[in-house]
């Protein structure tokens, strides 16, 4: 049995929803004047170093959203200097700024190596000793690293430096080395957007060196921002939707009442939403993905703890046939999860401009439950695949093809496109998003699995394929979630520079937000304290207010 949801409804309903509707003319303000200092940068009023250091600041604080067009032209202005496949060539740069440039450039898909990393090297491959006392240099190449590609080992090397003095230095009595550890758990681009943007800006309060305007902006659009996520927000002209939407169709949908054994997990799900799209004009589709989510996680738990085979296999069909008179022939609990979700789903699929797309999402549900099915087998028979077996499986059956897909009908819904790629077009995209979203789940949940009776597991099936204890299987599980990663990078920049789209970032942040939701503990299945403090900061407590 899952423990019950740690949220209730009255709380959702009485979040505050005053909200000074002149702080929209503020931001105004503030957004201006940011320009305005833009302007100064791409006019070459500074070195590249404090263009770069500008550009990370407008990142960290979560307003590169705001400033996309005004970042790209900053960009341009470093690769005309140093030419457009970027070399990064230049001889004076320290270790801070020639890391910081790839970062930077890499992110934003321009056409950059790691060849950078020979000039920090001595005459016998290591790096020059005196990087190893280099604080700001040594978490900047480590920043970098993480948008290593599978084949560039010199990068992958420079992580494990990186690593290796932090940890020696962040032990030390210096107030410079404050910043080491959270890197060290968290690092920058692996970061759920919304959650760094939080703390850097909390930092920020406590320093000298972030340009004040800046840092005022990105408090008031944090707050604005959650603000339109609690309530039909006044950021939104009253057009917005939210959270307590979300939560009146929970209420009514009434599933967590109607099927006792499954997780009420209805503020997890939005806060993954938030993870996975934060930006204020996607208010619809954080809904719409929301109810997702929750129907995904009811419906996992009907073949993981509740239903016989023989009623598995009928549902499963069923869902391929989107049949609702296959209910007729169901146990009642899968009558209204089955009504639930055809509801829900052809409600969705009949908004989608140009055509109706509801048998695409039928499709990528019915394979979603097949994938589902396969591991209910398993479970029930107590047989343990091998590991390659186990994960052609399990990246689907993680979800995040649905999930993907659900979000790329709602983004250009949201934006008026017509249906114009082949979601095909994006395969490796999805698949490396939700390998990382599988493995990440499967460390985090082991322990409950193995209790519950599962015996599917990746670490299990390494486990018992290879023969080697659990911590061996959790360390190798953890080298195939950073290969995951790279190569998710490595397609994520293909797709965004050949078609930019609101809907490629999508497959990043699915992959930040699982490595959140599941480090130390399975955040969604079983949130704990840390769990609900994450929600708490991004969509409920104001920056400089207590809820």
């Amino acid at each position: 049995m899952y423990q019950p949801t740690i949220w209730s409804h009255d709380f959702i309903q009485v979040l505050d929803d005053n909200s000074p509707i002149n702080l929209k003319e503020k931001l105004k303000e503030l957004e201006k004047k940011v320009k305005v200092l833009n302007v100064d940068f791409e006019n070459g009023c500074f070195s590249a170093l404090e263009l770069l250091e500008h550009i990370d600041h407008i990142e960290r604080l979560g307003l590169g959203y705001r400033f996309q067009n005004d970042i790209r032209r900053l960009l341009d202005v470093i690769a005309l200097t140093y030419g457009r496949s970027v070399g990064l060539e230049k001889r004076d740069d320290s270790l801070h700024e020639a890391s910081l440039k790839f970062r930077i450039l890499r992110q934003y898909g321009y056409n950059v190596s790691e060849d950078f990393l020979r000039r920090f090297k001595d005459k016998n491959g290591g790096f020059i000793e005196s990087l190893q006392t280099d604080v700001k240099g040594l978490l900047s190449l480590y920043e970098a690293s993480y948008l290593a590609f599978m084949e560039e080992s010199d990068l992958y090397e420079a992580r494990l430096f990186a690593m290796e003095h932090l940890l020696k230095l962040k032990d030390q009595e210096n107030e410079a080395l404050g910043d080491i550890n959270h890197p060290l758990e968290f690092p920058l681009y692996q970061s759920m957007l919304r959650l760094q943007a939080r703390d850097y800006i909390d930092a920020c309060h406590k320093r000298q060196d972030v340009n004040f305007l800046l840092r005022e902006l990105a408090t008031l659009d944090f707050n604005m921002i959650q603000f339109s996520n609690i309530k039909i927000g006044i950021y939104l002209n009253n057009n917005g939707f939210s959270l307590y939407i979300c939560c009146s169709w929970w209420k009514n949908i009434g599933l967590a009442q109607k099927l006792c054994f499954v997780r009420d997990r209805l503020v997890e799900c939005f806060f993954w939403t938030v993870g996975m799209v934060f930006e204020p004009e996607y208010h619809s589709c954080r809904v719409g993905l929301t109810k997702v989510g929750t129907l995904i996680t009811v419906i996992d738990d009907i073949y993981d703890v509740y239903g016989s085979l023989d009623e598995l296999d009928v549902f499963t069909d069923a869902v391929k046939r989107w049949d609702i008179n296959a209910t007729d022939h169901m146990p009642k609990y899968l009558q209204i999860g089955f009504g639930a979700l055809f509801n829900t789903i052809t409600e969705m699929g009949s908004y989608a401009p140009g055509e109706n797309i509801t048998p695409i999402l039928v499709k990528v549900w019915g394979e979603l439950l097949e994938a589902f099915l396969v591991e209910a087998k398993w479970n029930h028979r107590k047989c343990i695949p091998t590991l390659q077996d186990y994960l052609d499986n399990a990246w689907q059956s993680v979800s995040g093809v649905v999930i993907l897909t659900h979000r790329y009908f709602l983004i250009n819904q949201e934006i008026k496109n017509e249906i114009a790629e082949p979601l095909e077009k994006y395969h490796d995209l999805m698949k490396w998003s939700s390998m990382v979203f599988r493995l990440y789940n499967d460390l985090a949940t082991l322990t409950d699995e193995i209790e519950s009776g599962k015996s599917v597991n990746a670490i299990s099936c390494y486990m018992h394929e290879v023969g080697v204890c659990e911590a061996v299987a959790h360390a190798y599980i953890t080298t195939l979630i950073d290969e995951a990663w790279r190569k998710l990078i490595k397609v994520h920049l293909a797709c965004f520079q050949e078609l930019p789209n609101p809907f490629i970032d999508m497959a990043i942040n699915l992959a930040r937000i699982s490595r959140y939701t599941y480090h130390q503990g399975d955040g969604h299945g079983a949130p704990d304290a840390r769990a609900k403090e994450r929600v708490v900061s991004v969509i409920i407590e104001p920056i400089g207010h207590k809820v």
